[in-house]
């Protein structure tokens, strides 16, 4: 239920471990998961996991302002910190890892007040496989490279030997039909 997670994230913003820990037992797998198919490391995985977790403990008051959607923060604020590490690791970001840098680039800050959580997606995940399955094997395959290795579209063309505007419009096309397919299975 999203109204606990946010008030164990309001308990955890007051220094309540139990909270926390709470959060860690209901999102950790989840997270780990998300965290190991970007980085394919599970030392570095592991490593990461932490950090977030840490994120969470010390700026809980900052993440509380920025959603009321406790699981967008979450896989956005897993996936943000696993891509930084990735592009780290492959001398993309040369930036410093400042607070001000984690605020900015690391802990998201989601604008969609919509009830999508982790108990409703995992409550139609069946439904979400087959939406995700209509979806041509390019398509998923270039979403993937963007979501989970966080190339941008020019890093896609470049790797895939493609024009960007072919990228481009692969990108649109599949976020077209997965806005459809939603769509029509009432999403």
């Amino acid at each position: 239920m999203e109204n606990q997670d946010n008030k164990l994230l309001y308990a955890v913003s007051k220094k309540n471990a139990k909270a926390l820990e709470q959060i860690y037992d209901k999102y950790s797998p989840l997270l780990y998961t998300l965290i190991n198919r970007i980085l394919k490391d599970e030392r570095k995985t592991t490593e990461v996991l932490t950090e977030v977790f840490a994120i969470l403990w010390l700026k809980a008051d900052l993440i509380l302002n920025r959603s009321d959607n406790f699981y967008l923060i979450m896989i956005n604020l897993a996936k943000n910190k696993a891509l930084d590490t990735l592009r780290r690791n492959n001398g993309l970001v040369t930036e410093p890892y400042t607070d001000e840098y984690e605020n900015q680039f690391i802990i998201p800050e989601i604008f969609c007040k919509d009830e999508i959580g982790l108990d409703f997606l995992m409550s139609e995940q069946e439904s979400l496989s087959i939406i995700f399955s209509q979806l041509t094997e390019a398509q998923l395959y270039v979403l993937s490279l963007s979501y989970f290795k966080g190339l941008a579209v020019n890093e896609i063309a470049k790797e895939l030997n493609l024009p960007v505007t072919t990228i481009n419009e692969k990108i649109k096309v599949a976020f077209t039909g997965l806005k459809d397919n939603l769509s029509m299975a009432g999403f």
